[in-house]
């Protein structure tokens, strides 16, 4: 079965840079069942008419005509089933969590102040109102001819639809941003620890996030409690003991592996994070008697 990348798989041409905003309408004429999905951005389905499906590992969202959902990014199962003689058909908006960050930042004096506890899911259903169905109306036209719309208006357009939610619906609007944040808090985990064994530096692990290196650093701190280098220096020498403890590696061959450039620096790091040297740590784990 054919697994669909998106909005990558919408683009003749990669993005300018990766917080940028895609809007595409979307018409479909046949159902279509459990189809294999990777939301590389949240997403914003309008959905204009049809019945649409979203299957998530651990919950399940049921979209009526007439209604919007706002999807996290992840890996997805998705059916589609056509309204009685019209065609499945939607309008869907693509945005990094960069976008939506620079949303929170300029609009902060309005999301500021006490909210109800806020659903963790990873998507919300509104209702479309006169306002949502007048904004698909004005979307309609250039989507339909072109699909393209330039950047600034796009930006534009994403705002507009952020900032209604927010008006209309506050409660709701802070389980967005939970839904976003929690899903940045996975990225920067999933990153970081499948490069512990890596030369990786913390600027390439802030590219592999999407995020640049000053926020990579702020938002790697909320989540551990510590800086990326301080982290890093302790899970590599944390691996390297593992290692050591195994008996089948030799302090000479483990740095390599759990990545440094030479020999000195780690025997060094080793000696100041354990207290002894690497050959003394296998040697008194050596003598140990079980």
């Amino acid at each position: 079965m054919k697994t669909y990348y998106l909005p990558d798989d919408l683009l003749e041409d990669p993005p300018a840079r990766p917080d940028e905003v895609v809007i595409r309408y979307y018409t479909s004429n046949h159902d279509t069942v459990r189809n294999r999905i990777v939301l590389n951005q949240n997403m914003i389905n309008l959905l204009i008419s049809g019945k649409k499906t979203i299957v998530y590992p651990h919950a399940t969202a049921v979209v009526n005509s007439g209604e919007l959902v706002v999807l996290s990014t992840g890996n997805v199962l998705t059916s589609e089933l056509l309204a009685e003689a019209e065609d499945f058909s939607s309008i869907l908006f693509y945005f990094s969590n960069e976008v939506f960050n620079r949303f929170l930042i300029k609009y902060d004096h309005l999301i500021r102040g006490a909210f109800q506890e806020a659903s963790k899911q990873p998507f919300l259903i509104f209702k479309q109102d006169s306002f949502i169905q007048q904004f698909i109306t004005s979307l309609q036209p250039s989507l339909r001819n072109t699909n393209l719309l330039p950047a600034e208006i796009r930006l534009l357009r994403i705002e507009e639809l952020l900032l209604y939610m927010l008006q209309a619906s506050p409660e709701k609007f802070r389980s967005i941003q939970i839904l976003t944040l929690d899903k940045q808090e996975l990225q920067i985990k999933k990153v970081v620890e499948s490069h512990i064994g890596q030369p990786t530096t913390v600027d390439e692990l802030a590219f592999l996030c999407h995020m640049s290196t000053s926020t990579f650093k702020r938002k790697f701190s909320e989540v551990y409690q510590t800086t990326p280098q301080k982290w890093l220096i302790t899970k590599k020498l944390e691996l390297a003991a593992s290692l050591l403890r195994t008996f089948e590696e030799s302090p000479s061959g483990v740095y390599m592996k759990v990545g440094y450039q030479n020999h000195s620096s780690f025997s060094e790091a080793f000696r100041q994070h354990f207290g002894t040297t690497p050959t003394d740590y296998q040697q008194m784990n050596l003598n140990v008697v079980p």
